[in-house]
Order: structure tokens, then sequence, then C-alpha cells
């Protein structure tokens, strides 16, 4: 009886998915809990990709730089030596993003049929990803847990596809590394690794993850760690060009010599003095929300962590990982795995908050992390207004094949009127 009946309500979702995409998302959401809801929102992602505007601000974005790179694919002959010549350019760090480059332009050079199949790709693992969390949420939501519910769909949202590399690797080794810590499945340690494959860097956490389940679960050592590098002010970057230079692998040393470079460098950790404050200081304030309520689960959590193993792994690797990020996030491009730890710790905030009671530092806590929760997501869907078209809002996949390629950014459309 209730299968007859999920198979109806799938398919009157499909059949709203059809009509309008994004309502069908709003719909998946109020339902998370039906076996169809994942499914929905991996469409809608796949829809918004097929729809996806590149923006006045975003002419110097990786997007831009991947779809000149495929559209002009289409015009070379390939036979399969020249295609693995291809593929095994020194450039080409990775092999997913060149293999789809490749395989699509011998079909179409399209700009819309590769951000199509960004979407499909990282669709996936962030539908399985959000809904891995949001399954596990029993009884009604709060709105705190709202709050942190929203942050964590914006840390890497679905506009991200347009760093395909880095951001789809995040969630692969999400999607892998969380049924691992929370359910101890050892197959989700493989699927985490093959995050490298979309994006060099992952290197990094997937290492962190290998270290970990070899030294295991020591929290007031890790929390130690922690703390201890909020005071780290920046790396000595001689010091960890020679550490790099000694020990690291060829390939390696060479794929991130760029972002070593003492010039550059420099030039980082002036930053952008032009922006306005709050996109200087909104993932600052996430950031810092995360810690505090990282500090407070350890203060007032941590007897329930030690007799609980799989949230105690989930928050053991979260701070071994937020601390490695801290010291990374000093040099060029290493505060891209702020993002990373900011996952895996909502993750774990959102779990807890929504099934624990709560002391009076947590609630306290709570009223002042708010405003800054807040912040965080009306900035982040400000500049998802970049990437995002009328149609990915109000269209369905008949009006998007009309104006496949050609959509304009809802940022772009309100200059235009005001």
């Amino acid at each position: 009886m209730n299968i007859g009946r999920n198979n109806k309500e799938a398919f009157y979702a499909a059949g709203l998915f059809l009509v309008w995409p994004f309502l069908a998302f709003y719909t998946a959401l109020l339902n998370r809990k039906k076996s169809w809801a994942k499914n929905i929102c991996w469409a809608f992602v796949a829809f918004f990709g097929f729809t996806f505007a590149i923006g006045t601000e975003n002419q110097s974005a990786d997007i831009v730089r991947y779809i000149a790179g495929y559209q002009s694919l289409h015009n070379v002959q390939m036979t399969f030596a020249s295609a693995a010549e291809y593929l095994s350019f020194e450039e080409n760090k990775d092999i997913v993003r060149p293999f789809i480059s490749l395989v699509l332009s011998r079909i179409t050079d399209h700009p819309a049929a590769l951000t199509l199949t960004y979407g499909i790709v990282f669709g996936f693992f962030f539908s399985r990803n959000m809904w891995y969390v949001l399954e596990r949420l029993e009884d009604k939501i709060k709105p705190v847990t709202m709050l942190l519910i929203g942050c964590f769909f914006l840390v890497i949202p679905i506009w991200d596809m347009n760093g395909f590399r880095m951001w789809t690797a995040a969630h692969i080794f999400l999607y892998g590394a969380l049924p691992y810590l929370c359910e101890g499945k050892r197959n989700g340690v493989i699927i985490a690794a093959l995050s490298i494959l979309v994006h060099f860097s992952f290197i990094v956490p997937v290492l962190v993850l290998g270290v970990y389940m070899v030294v295991g679960n020591w929290l007031a050592v890790y929390f130690g760690l922690f703390i201890s590098t909020f005071f780290i002010a920046e790396i000595d970057l001689r010091a960890f060009n020679d550490f790099v230079e000694a020990y690291a692998p060829l390939s390696l040393q060479e794929h991130t010599a760029g972002y070593r470079g003492e010039t550059y460098v420099e030039e980082y950790r002036r930053g952008d003095t032009d922006t306005v404050w709050y996109a200087n200081y909104y993932t600052k304030v996430l950031s810092w929300s995360v810690m505090g309520f990282l500090v407070v689960l350890f203060l007032k959590g941590r007897g329930f962590f030690r007799e609980n193993r799989y949230w105690l792994n989930l928050y053991s690797f979260t701070l071994v990982l937020y601390s490695v990020a801290n010291i990374l996030s000093t040099i060029p491009s290493g505060g891209r795995f702020i993002a990373v730890a900011n996952l895996f710790s909502l993750a774990l905030i959102i779990l807890y908050i929504h099934s624990r009671p709560r002391d009076l530092m947590m609630k306290r806590f709570i009223w002042v992390a708010v405003p800054a929760l807040l912040l965080y997501i009306v900035v982040a869907i400000r500049i998802g207004l970049y990437s995002m078209s009328a149609t990915s809002i109000i269209g369905n996949p008949v009006v998007a094949f009309f104006t496949a390629g050609d959509n304009i950014s809802l940022n772009d459309v309100m200059r235009m009127i005001l």
C-alpha cells in the first residue's frame, strides 16, 4: 500500500517538475523523508546547470575557461591516441573535467550541454549529501535548525558548479566520508579518495582521513590542536615550500607551484580592498559561528560524544580537518578547505542541536550566532544571483530549451532595471 502511494507521489512530483522545477524542489524539501525527494533535488540542480547564466561579474570565472576549452575541442579531430595524449597533458591536472569535455565535444559544442552535464554530476553528490542529513532529522524542524540547514545548503551551493573541479570534489569527499564516519561503511573511504581524480588538492583531506583512521579518536588532543590553529597568523612560506619540495611527489610540486609563489601569496594576503564589507566578512562570520558551536559542543557535550562512537568519529575528524584547513587558509586557495570543513561541521551541528537537549550555554550561543547565520544566508543567495537566471526560478524544461545558452543572470537583470 505504501509502495503504491510513494510511486503515485513520485509521479506527481515528476509532473510538477516538468511544469515548475523550482516549486518541485521546494516541495521535495517539505517532504524530505520521501524516497523521491532527493531525486527531485538532483533533477533541479541539473536543470539549474542547463539554465546557468554567466553574468558580467563571472567573466573571469573558471566556467568561462572550461566552456572555451570544451568548444575549441569540438573542432579538433581526435583518435584514441590523440585523446589519450590530451588527457595526459600537464595542464589537465585532474582526469574528470577534461574527460567530460573531450567526450561531450565529440557530440556538440553548445555551452548549455556542458553546464547541464556539470549539473548532473554535481547535483547527484550535492543532493545525496543534503539528504543524508535531512533524512535523519526526526519530528518538526526547529527555527535555528532551519537556519543551519540553510547554511549547509549554501556552504558549497549549486551555483558553485561554476568552479566544477574543486566543489564537485568537495561533495564527493563528503559523500564518501560521512557514511564511513557515521556508520562505519568502509567503502566510503574509497569513494572519498576518488575526489582526487576531480581535483588534485583533495589529496590533503584524503590524507587527513587516512591519518585519522590510523590514529583514531583522541578528542581532547584534537580539540587542543583545533584551538591552537586560531593563533596561526600565517604560514612561513619559505619553510612550507622547503617541506613540499623535500617530501611531496614531483607531480604535486608542479601542480601547486603557482599557488606557492611568493608574489602570488603576498597579493593574496593583502586581499581585495575594493569589495564591500559584507563580501569580505560573510564567510568569516559563518566560520566564527561554526567554530563557536564546536567549542560549545566540546565544553558541554564531550561526555555524550565519548559514549557514542559514531558521533565521536564525526566530531573528532571534523576537528582535525578544521585544524588543517585553518593552517592552509593562510596561503592562496588553501582557504577553500574551510568550506569543506564547514560542511562536516554543519552536518554535525545540525544533527546534534536537533536531537539533543540544549543547555544554557548552547541556548545563549545560538542567540549570538543567529545574526551571523542570517547574514551568511542573505549574502550567499545574493552572490548566487550572478549565476542564477530567471528561467532557473520561474521557467521549466520547455522554456529552458529555447533559452539555453542565452540566459541572463538575475544580477544583470536587476542592474538593467535599477
